[in-house]
């Protein structure tokens, strides 16, 4: 038993929906025993918090693991601003078996966009792969081109001269990503994922919906979602990113689904939108049928099993919503938590009608923060007034939807307290969360979504006591920008703490 005092803990009345402070709390065998610290008794161990704020532990609603731990440190791109230094600094890879990068994104470089002759001219030999930020498209040399074996698929770019580029998108790019790597070898692949574990709890987040995409057989569905106990300790909740209810039921998951690709990305211009693109042609595409879709949601109702699927332009949203209307006729699910991923360009209506089928919805804030400016790639892709709208979580919540906050690392930093920041702070004040909204979407929501309410996800006693204690108050004045986390609690172990030389 611990007795935790000298702190500002933010307690959840989740009939209310609203939080009390507290001065300190009592953790016995992992759980939160009461929030009268006085209550402990005699003997007990104590631990003084100096002054220390103290929240619930995060969730990342929408996490790719292995690629978040490729990512860090020189393989990260994303703070590449042009074109030229783009070259400059694929040029500096790692000197390696495979080349790898993402997180480029050229959408705003002014001198042009990134493309495959530095791969042609640095790596001509070798398996070499460089992923945009948001993951639909990539850059690959004729060698990987050829080796991964993906010429004949759609999403291959040809010049005028009907040559490759070396640029893939939808089919060709994921198939491509997939059997890339599939070729890095498993011990560099659990390195990274150990990466990104630490990365996580070192920025409070225990509740992890990692998504695991493309890996085909059961067997291997089954090793993967058993290698995540092996990583480290965290509230795991493996998304199988297939459409396959079935698949799910076996594994003992009651969720499926996440990044089933109703449609792509408006970075790379292949989100499916009504109306035409503002800066490209066309109006991107749907990679299924209905038909496909309803059948996929009829089967996870049927089973007891929770649905998603990635749905970012309101053409494929509309496809979501319409097909739920039918499986559930117009009503939520008396038992499943179904869910949309991203959920970007969402009309009103489309936004009553989530909430009234009563769909979760996973939805990333720090997309707003990166492309939601007067000026960014929102406005670019879709024009001033459609990129008003986007991302809209005020609007989401106003409407009754229970919305849960992701990142979708490595598409955005792996750090839930710049996803509240950027919640707070989004481009329209309209969809503007006040902080502690920003934080039960982070939390309470999140764990919803990952059928862990009752067990984590608040301050309360009965529950789990996973917490993180802040360096300062968000609630009261302090930005989240600003905030940084000292240590992370887990089941009442200490899982991260800042080194006391950076406090």
């Amino acid at each position: 038993m611990k007795r935790f005092v000298n702190c500002r803990a933010y307690a959840l009345d989740r009939a209310a929906r609203s939080y009390r402070q507290r001065d300190g709390f009592v953790v016995d065998g992992g759980r939160f025993a009461s929030l009268d610290s006085a209550s402990a008794g005699a003997g007990v161990e104590i631990v003084d918090l100096a002054g220390a704020i103290v929240v619930p532990a995060f969730a990342d609603c929408h996490l790719h693991l292995t690629d978040t731990g490729y990512t860090v440190g020189a393989r990260n791109l994303a703070d590449v601003a042009d074109a030229a230094a783009f070259g400059d600094r694929v040029a500096r890879l790692p000197d390696e078996p495979f080349v790898y990068a993402s997180n480029y994104d050229d959408a705003a470089w002014p001198d042009g966009t990134a493309d495959a002759r530095v791969l042609e001219r640095e790596f001509p030999d070798r398996l070499a792969m460089l992923v945009r930020i948001d993951g639909h498209s990539s850059l690959v040399n004729r060698h990987t081109l050829a080796e991964l074996g993906v010429e004949s698929l759609d999403g291959i770019e040809c010049g005028d001269d009907g040559a490759p580029t070396g640029r893939l998108f939808l089919e060709a790019n994921w198939t491509a990503q997939e059997r890339f790597l599939e070729r890095i070898p498993s011990e560099a692949r659990r390195a990274a994922d150990r990466r990104a574990h630490a990365l996580a709890l070192s920025n409070g987040a225990v509740q992890l919906h990692v998504q695991l995409v493309g890996l085909g057989s059961h067997d291997a569905y089954a090793a993967a979602v058993a290698d995540l106990q092996w990583i480290g300790p965290a509230k795991w909740h493996p998304k199988i990113c297939e459409r396959d209810p079935a698949l799910a039921a076996s594994l003992g998951l009651p969720y499926v689904g996440g990044d089933v690709f109703l449609d792509g990305s408006l970075g790379s211009g292949t989100a499916a939108l009504h109306a035409p693109y503002a800066d490209r042609s066309g109006n991107g595409k749907l990679t299924f049928g209905d038909a496909e879709i309803v059948e996929f949601f009829s089967d996870a109702e049927r089973r007891g099993i929770s649905a998603g699927v990635h749905a970012i332009g309101d053409r494929a949203i509309e496809q979501c919503l319409a097909a739920w209307d039918e499986v559930l006729d117009g009503k939520p699910s008396p038992r499943n938590r179904h869910f949309i991923e991203h959920f970007e360009v969402a009309s009103t209506e489309q936004i009553a009608r989530a909430a009234r089928l009563g769909l979760y919805l996973s939805m990333q804030p720090q997309f707003d923060a990166s492309w939601g400016a007067p000026g960014g790639m929102y406005e670019r892709r879709l024009g001033a007034e459609r990129a008003r709208g986007m991302n809209a979580l005020g609007s989401a919540l106003r409407a009754g939807a229970a919305v849960c906050g992701g990142d979708d690392s490595p598409v955005c930093a792996l750090s839930p307290l710049r996803g509240m920041a950027a919640a707070c702070e989004h481009h329209n004040p309209s969809e503007r969360l006040t902080p502690l909204e920003a934080l039960t979407m982070y939390t309470y929501d999140a764990a919803r979504l990952g059928h862990a309410e009752n067990t984590t996800g608040a301050i309360a006693p009965g529950y789990a006591a996973d917490f993180a204690v802040l360096d300062r108050d968000p609630f009261d004045g302090a930005s989240f920008a600003e905030t940084r986390v000292l240590e992370t609690w887990l089941d009442g172990e200490r899982v991260f703490a800042l080194d006391p030389a950076a406090r």
